[in-house]
Order: C-alpha cells, then structure tokens, then sequence
C-alpha cells in the first residue's frame, strides 16, 4: 500500500523542511510548498490525503487557500489550519463550517502528527 500524501503549505521554509521531514519519518509522502499561489496550483491538479495550510502567508491568505480547496477538489479531505494569531470570530466560524481542524502555533510537532495519523484513520 502507498504512503499516504500530504500537502503542506506555509511560507516559512524552516518550517516546512522540518515538518515535512518530520512527517516523512512518520512514512508519509509529503510535497511542502512555501508559495501559497504555488500550493494551491499543485494541490487543485494533485491528489493528497490530507493538506496542511498555514493561515498567515504573503500574496494569498491560508483561508482563502482553504476555501478554494473546499469548495473545490477537497470537500471532505482531511484539512489542518496553522496558525500563531489569535482567531477572529469569522475565522473560528470559516474553520468550524468548512470541517477544518486548527493546530495553534508553536505546537509540539509530535501534535500535529498525531491529529494528521487520527484524520486518516478509515
């Protein structure tokens, strides 16, 4: 059977060579994006079992990312939002209606991989 494939998106590149790092340790295939617009493209014309997205990134937001991805080619996949900022009450109510599960920044990296291997579960 194949790893399961992972999209992580987030415009610090540290981060995503570690999470993804982390993440492929754990055996899974993971394809890491520090370009939002870029993430976006290869995610809509890919095929992943769980994306991983930052919320505050440059040159398109991470709710918009989420959104389209939504609304699009991922309407029940297993979604995780990132993020350092404290939520606004439209961003808790976004997550909660569109099933997104939000991981609060800085998080022990062993979280995140214990609520990706729960999402995946059949």
């Amino acid at each position: 059977m194949a790893n399961k494939r992972i999209c992580l998106i987030d415009d610090e590149a540290d981060f995503t060579e570690l999470t993804g790092t982390l993440l492929g340790f754990h055996g899974y295939d993971v394809a890491t994006f520090n370009n939002p617009v870029e993430g976006l493209a290869e995610a809509s014309k890919s095929s992943f079992d769980a994306l991983v997205v930052d919320i505050m990134m440059p040159e398109l937001d991470g709710l918009s990312v989420m959104r389209s991805l939504r609304d699009g080619p991922y309407p029940s996949t297993p979604l995780f939002a990132l993020s350092a900022k404290r939520l606004s009450d439209d961003e808790r109510k976004f997550l909660l209606e569109k099933k997104i599960h939000y991981v609060q920044k800085p998080f022990e990296p062993r979280r995140l991989v214990d609520f990706i291997g729960k999402a995946l579960l059949p």
